[in-house]
């Protein structure tokens, strides 16, 4: 055989070697990885019943929260019910006492303010008669003193409390 077969029997011999080698290597591998699985899946049915069990809670949860909303929309449509008759029932008594009562009031107060207008002219009036100055200058006329105590003579009719009457008392 020439050399350079020989060099390529060596040379794909080593080749060979090599190959052997790795796959030697990558089964190692594979085995520890199937050994990592194992320890690991041991582990699954446990998880698998856990993750069961919290699904079930979490159902449970979720049908307790339906039946809490379910409570409160009720709760919630009555006290809108409520608010509605409530709203109502105030219209209806601002329309039936409030506009009555004030308008009594307004009148009250009406009337408060005539018969005091009334009462204060009834007071002038007999206040003024005590008052009247008679004398040889002034027959027939009558004077009021004015609320300072002055005596208001006719020229003076636009103050309060100046009021001149000729002729009567």
């Amino acid at each position: 055989m020439t050399l350079v077969v020989q060099i390529c029997i060596v040379v794909v011999t080593i080749a060979l070697i090599g190959i052997a080698v790795m796959a030697i290597r990558l089964m190692l591998q594979t085995r520890v990885l199937i050994e990592s699985a194992n320890r690991s899946l041991e582990g699954l049915p446990e998880l698998i019943e856990d993750t069961k069990r919290m699904s079930a809670q979490a159902e449970q949860l979720l049908k307790a929260f339906a039946r809490i909303t379910g409570s409160a929309e009720v709760a919630v449509s009555q006290v809108e019910g409520l608010a509605t008759r409530s709203s109502a029932l105030t219209h209806t008594l601002l329309d039936e006492v409030e506009r009555p009562v004030s308008h009594v009031v307004g009148v009250i107060h009406g009337i408060q303010a005539g018969a005091s207008h009334l009462i204060q002219g009834w007071r002038s009036r007999a206040g003024s008669r005590s008052r009247t100055i008679e004398g040889e200058d002034h027959v027939g006329e009558q004077r009021w003193v004015d609320d300072g105590g002055g005596s208001v003579g006719s020229g003076d009719r636009g103050r309060a409390g100046a009021d001149v009457r000729a002729n009567g008392r």
